[in-house]
């Protein structure tokens, strides 16, 4: 299927609307809005919980921008059979994420519970609820039952053991082209996929370099892939591989004020991958991918980001 589209009157693109399936830990992301009171007890806080608010994190946070941004896309992931999984399904659907979820009985569906003020949205404290627990061959037999007309594969790894070394190899094998952001414990897992998504800490970690730019080309040069390199205040940069069209492009940071960084990452995610499948040069999609994460991190939480808010 082909569209055409005008962009702010830059002229016509022809898009190829080819589908993306991203894999990852969907995590159910829990917002309490509180007000602050005299603690009787003790001198601990103390919070009284006025509004709550759940979003799809993890993964769900990369599938909710892309949901946002109009993407043809499929979400895979695994996730326990309890209640907090019953709120993740109707948070997905409601953010008309299309989605096969794999019930497993033996899982505890991932919860990360944040407490924020009710009156000006600041952050205070967050807990999780959660236990690792890598898939099972079966499940990932279940995964790559899904690959026929996929153009992408998107990788959203959060280390919480939906993505096993044995689903990225078998992954590989399908011959698509793969983009991962994922953490530091899997690097092993990615080496010869198409593009790396890291922020400075985590290429820092997984190089053993503190200069940002040595730590991604160490990165490119050891794994064999591309590296999109999140670098918070200064922006993006790419390091491409011998024989691109490009082999560096930096743009700096789009944020026209900072209020929570969180899910900034995933919207750099989603943004290039969606602009890359439907044929933009890379350049323009590093571009809006950079854009995504600027208007990402000026609202509280995470923030899924649409095509007219980047042009």
């Amino acid at each position: 299927m082909f569209l055409y589209r005008n962009i702010l009157n830059h002229g016509f693109f022809i898009l190829n609307m080819s589908k993306i399936v991203l894999i990852g830990d969907v995590i159910l992301d829990k917002y309490d809005y509180c007000s602050n009171r005299e603690n009787p007890e003790s001198s601990a806080p103390c919070y009284t919980v006025e509004k709550t608010e759940y979003k799809p994190g993890g993964a769900g946070n990369v599938a909710a921008n892309l949901s946002a941004l109009g993407a043809d896309f499929e979400l895979i992931s695994v996730i326990g059979n309890d209640e907090n999984a019953k709120i993740l399904k109707k948070v997905l659907s409601d953010s008309k994420i299309s989605c096969n979820l794999i019930v497993d009985d033996s899982r505890e569906t991932i919860v990360k519970e944040r407490t924020l003020s009710i009156h000006d949205g600041r952050y205070h404290f967050r807990k999780d609820k959660e236990r690792k627990q890598y898939i099972n061959e079966n499940h990932t037999s279940e995964i790559l039952n899904h690959f026929l007309d996929i153009e992408l594969i998107v990788i959203s790894d959060y280390n919480k053991g939906v993505i096993s070394e044995r689903l990225i190899e078998k992954l590989k094998q399908t011959g698509k082209r793969i983009i991962a952001d994922f953490k530091p414990a899997h690097k092993h897992f990615y080496h010869d996929v198409f593009m790396m998504v890291p922020n400075i800490k985590e290429a820092r970690q997984m190089s053993g370099l503190e200069n940002e730019i040595a730590a991604a080309e160490k990165l490119r040069d050891e794994l064999r892939t591309r590296v999109l390199l999140k670098r918070s205040e200064k922006g993006i940069s790419y390091f491409g591989l011998n024989g691109d069209d490009g082999l560096r492009f930096d743009f700096p940071a789009e944020a026209k004020k900072v209020f929570d960084v969180t899910g900034a990452g995933d919207s750099v995610l989603a943004a290039f991958s969606h602009f890359y499948i439907k044929g933009f040069k890379l350049e323009d999609c590093i571009n809006f991918a950079n854009k995504s994460a600027g208007i990402a991190v000026s609202y509280p939480g995470c923030y899924a980001v649409s095509e007219k808010e980047i042009f």
